[in-house]
C-alpha cells in the first residue's frame, strides 16, 4: 500500500494505491488522524480508485475517522470505489454511513459547498 497526499482548499485528498492488508492498517490510520489534528473542521477525502482489497480492521479505521471528524463538524469521504471494496462496503453496511462519491471530482465539488 502507498499513499500520495494532496491538499487543494482545505481539504486533504489520500489516494492510496494497493491493497490495504494486516499491519498496513496502522498506517493508514496514522496518516489519517494527522489531518484531524491539522484543521478545526477537517475534510478528508480517500480516493480508492486503485485499491483492489482492503481488510476489516481497514473499515474499522475509517469508521473511526469517520466519527473523529464528525465531532469536529468536518467531512470524510471515500471515493472511486473499485467493485470488491464497494460490495464490502454493501455488505457491512457501511456504504449507508459514510459518505461515498463516484469518483475524486465530485467528491471535491461537494466538500466545496
Amino acid at each position: 500500500m502507498k499513499t500520495k497526499n494532496k491538499k487543494k482548499n482545505d481539504i486533504w485528498i489520500v489516494e492510496i494505491e494497493g491493497p490495504i492488508k494486516s499491519g498496513m492498517e496502522f498506517t493508514l490510520a496514522d496518516e489519517l488522524e494527522s489531518y484531524l489534528h491539522q484543521m478545526e473542521a477537517p475534510k478528508i477525502i480517500v480516493d480508492l480508485k486503485k485499491v483492489p482489497f482492503i481488510n476489516s480492521a481497514a473499515l474499522g479505521i475509517f469508521l473511526n475517522i469517520f466519527r473523529e471528524v464528525e465531532k469536529k463538524n468536518g467531512r470524510f469521504g471515500l471515493c472511486s470505489l473499485t467493485s470488491d471494496v464497494e460490495n464490502l462496503l454493501e455488505i457491512t453496511k457501511l456504504e449507508s454511513v459514510l459518505e461515498i462519491f463516484r469518483n475524486q471530482e465530485d467528491a471535491f465539488d461537494s466538500f466545496q459547498d
